[in-house]
């Protein structure tokens, strides 16, 4: 954040800490001329300032549906950026370029290379997920220490395992349900709020992460029940890893399912699918709805949005990568 100006006709301003020789208690102020860590427009004023460097400079274009998204068609580089962290794929000495062009104005700190040759790694974390290189194709798979400190939370460690991470709570207990103790309600939040994190890349835990956490407000008996239940999911299956074999595909492939009124509790539906590229799952959901349906064909209409829009995202992504693919929603 330190690398990008502020805006002086939107200034900010900080209190000087103690040991500046100007402070005064209660006097003191200084105006940023960079973005600090923890001020509300760091975030704004770095992706400016990155994608400025990019476009104006190097002579990327920014990507239309993601302005994290940038292409340099003549090098033939693909980057795209997550706050300080960027990736980028290209042959090598396009790299070498990319990595020399970005060091005139930003220090670099630069992580492993995966690729085939003899003298490139075969494996990285990005984002805390670790990404693998094989004869075969991509591995990626989640960040394994979120699994392990959910059960460790939840005092789970070395319980019997089950084989589903969720069941479909009753009406039996719902009505004996009753509200969580106050002390005890902060630390479900937190294992719940883990849950949700880890569920980005665990598609079979999705449905369950998502239900514990609709009751984050007001957790119940039957709440935490449901979240040990994860827990004990996990300590069986901890690990789970996606391949991404190498291959041809065309067409963006989008599947749409819906539980009508499956939440006994509100009779709200559910929404679940899939997009995948050819072979590869690229992303999964489950999410629920929020207009109460009265036909199951209701809720499948809901569903069918939800996918499409998902799939029309993708393909415009896809669009920003050089890339012109077709949707099919089923």
């Amino acid at each position: 954040y330190l690398c990008a100006k502020t805006d002086l006709e939107d200034p900010t301003c900080v209190e000087l800490p103690p040991e500046h020789p100007r402070y005064k208690d209660g006097e003191s102020c200084a105006l940023l001329l960079k973005h600090m860590c923890g001020t509300r427009k760091a975030g704004d004023g770095w992706h400016v300032e990155i994608s400025a460097t990019l476009t104006e400079k190097l002579g990327f274009t920014k990507g239309d549906a993601s302005a994290c998204i940038f292409r340099h068609t003549e090098k033939m580089i693909e980057c795209s950026i997550h706050g300080g962290d960027l990736s980028a794929q290209c042959p090598k000495e396009e790299l070498d370029w990319y990595k020399q062009e970005l060091e005139k104005t930003y220090e670099l700190k630069e992580g492993p290379r995966l690729g085939p040759g003899a003298k490139d790694d075969k494996e990285s974390r990005m984002l805390n997920r670790i990404v693998r290189w094989t004869n075969e194709g991509l591995e990626y798979e989640a960040d394994p220490r979120q699994a392990e400190q959910l059960v460790r939370d939840l005092g789970m460690s070395g319980s019997k395992s089950v084989g589903t991470p969720g069941t479909k709570t009753t009406s039996e207990q719902i009505a004996a349900d009753k509200e969580m103790s106050t002390e005890r309600q902060r630390p479900y939040r937190g294992v719940a709020a883990r849950s949700n994190y880890l569920s980005a890349d665990r598609p079979d835990m999705q449905h369950a992460a998502k239900e514990v956490c609709r009751w984050m407000s007001t957790p119940a008996e039957v709440a935490l029940v449901a979240l040990k239940r994860i827990g004990r999911y996990l300590e069986g299956h901890s690990r789970l890893v996606y391949k991404y074999v190498f291959q041809n595909a065309a067409m963006i492939d989008c599947y749409s399912g819906t539980d009508w009124a499956g939440c006994p509790r509100t009779r709200r539906s559910t929404s679940g699918g899939c997009l995948m590229l050819g072979k590869h799952l690229i992303k999964s959901w489950s999410t629920t709805q929020g207009p109460i349906s009265l036909s199951s064909g209701e809720a499948e209409f809901y569903g069918v949005v939800k996918a499409s829009s998902v799939a029309l995202g993708y393909q415009a992504m896809m669009q920003d990568l050089g890339q012109q693919m077709g949707v099919r929603v089923w």
